[in-house]
């Protein structure tokens, strides 16, 4: 799968041979930019930097000055922010492949809240319903063509290399290979403020929701009200996962992995008494090799760098 954007970022004038490594990228609000470097390593799992947090109005060039100071051979992956992106499920026009994307573009009108003429258009590869069989869908990624922009001349100014531009839910499916591998599942992040589900299959995004059960809707929560939380929860992972068993038929999805900002393993263990699949928590620190003091999720202060790492693992499915 390629990388949303990856075709507009081939063209930058500043592009040389790098290291093997990615700084991970994501605006974790107005003024605050989290990131992310990994490189392969040499054992099992990949060596992940978490950065420093960069809080002002130019967090986002200050985090490209970072990168070009400490890690200027590694390619740097921005993921956009859900406000400047959708990913819309349309059946792929009969076209050859480089004319793709110009034939989705029509097919868009209506479908989108921006003007087609503001948006840059790449494309996602579903896998068939069963090993070996063509697709019957293409996810479009539709970006504001300003953000796009934006962001290639923050890098310019920089002297920094941007190598794509992806969206959060390709970072939690580079996570979530970490764990499971080709085979089915599913990936459940509660974050600090909604929680994101992708399913997975022969490395590749098949599924995607959003669900407004979010960490700090459970930790104000008395005890029924959180058991209540964590059924809506379970009800829409079953949902979610039995549309992807109907639709994607030769796949056999036995597990649903659970990375959470606080109680991942609670969490965990309440979903496994309501789900079918088997559920297990995931941790970040399981399966990469840290090699920074600062914490993956500090909920207290608002910090959540599982995006960012996510991003800074394209290495590890590509």
């Amino acid at each position: 799968m390629t990388a949303v954007l990856d075709s507009l970022a081939a063209h930058l004038p500043w592009r040389r041979a790098p290291r093997d490594g990615w700084l991970g990228v994501y605006s974790a609000g107005p003024q605050r930019i989290v990131a992310a470097v990994s490189y392969r390593a040499d054992g099992p799992r990949p060596s992940v930097l978490v950065a420093p947090v960069f809080d002002a109005p130019d967090a986002g060039d200050a985090v490209l000055r970072w990168h070009r100071a400490e890690h200027a051979q590694a390619r740097a992956n921005v993921l956009l922010n859900s406000v400047d992106y959708r990913i819309v499920p349309l059946e792929p026009p009969a076209v050859p492949a480089q004319e793709l994307r110009d034939a989705l573009r029509w097919r868009l009108e209506g479908l989108i809240d921006l003007p087609l003429d503001d948006a840059a258009i790449d494309v996602l590869q579903v896998p068939g319903a069963s090993a070996g069989t063509a697709s019957r869908e293409v996810f479009a990624v539709v970006a504001r063509a300003q953000t796009v922009r934006d962001w290639m001349q923050r890098c310019r100014d920089a002297r920094a290399w941007l190598g794509a531009l992806d969206v959060p839910e390709l970072a939690m499916r580079n996570l979530s290979v970490l764990a499971a591998g080709a085979q089915a599942h599913a990936f459940v992040h509660l974050g600090l403020k909604s929680t994101r589900l992708v399913l997975v299959w022969q490395h590749e995004l098949c599924a995607f929701r959003q669900f407004d059960v979010a960490a700090y809707k459970l930790d104000a929560a008395d005890a029924d009200t959180r058991a209540m939380l964590i059924e809506r929860l379970a009800l829409e992972i079953q949902r979610s996962t039995d549309s992807f068993s109907r639709q994607f038929h030769g796949a056999d999805l036995r597990e649903v992995w659970v990375s959470a900002v606080r109680e991942a393993e609670r969490i965990s263990q309440q979903l496994a008494q309501l789900l079918p699949q088997r559920v297990r928590a995931f941790r970040v620190e399981d399966h990469v090799a840290l090699t920074s003091r600062e914490p993956v999720v500090d909920a207290d202060r608002g910090l959540d760098f599982t995006f960012p790492i996510g991003a800074a693992l394209r290495h590890g499915v590509h």
